[in-house]
């Protein structure tokens, strides 16, 4: 395999550069992104803050105020749900909008939406069992 020359690397460096900006959310959620992007950092890449976040939020929660432990957890899932219904609605534009096959970016739309639902499911539950 040959190397790849400078300003290739630079020119995605910079591309890089760009991810998890104002502006690439803006591009994100009105669906500009390619299908990929869409669905594996709109939908995972963003994990990587949120987890960790959510972890540090449980143990913080749990030490500080057990008794508002759940009612905080179901406001994150909450978030994440309408995150991902909003998720959704991108990937569904930046399918129909790009050419080509679309059988995999369909699979990623249903994905999108049974992860929304599992997310809201769990919300409903907490409000209501």
């Amino acid at each position: 395999m040959h190397d790849m020359p400078q300003e290739q690397l630079d020119a995605i460096e910079a591309e890089r550069e760009k991810i998890f900006t104002p502006q690439w959310f803006v591009r994100l959620f009105s669906g500009r992104l390619a299908p990929g992007d869409t669905f594996w950092l709109g939908n995972y890449g963003i994990l990587l803050w949120v987890v960790p976040a959510l972890v540090m939020l449980t143990f913080i929660v749990a030490k500080a105020a057990p008794a508002q432990l759940v009612p905080v957890l179901t406001g994150c899932m909450a978030a994440l749900g309408l995150y991902r219904v909003a998720i959704l609605r991108a990937m569904i534009a930046t399918t129909l909008a790009t050419p080509g096959l679309k059988g995999w970016r369909w699979f990623g739309v249903l994905w999108t939406a049974m992860e929304a639902t599992a997310l809201l499911s769990f919300v409903w539950v907490s409000f209501t069992g």
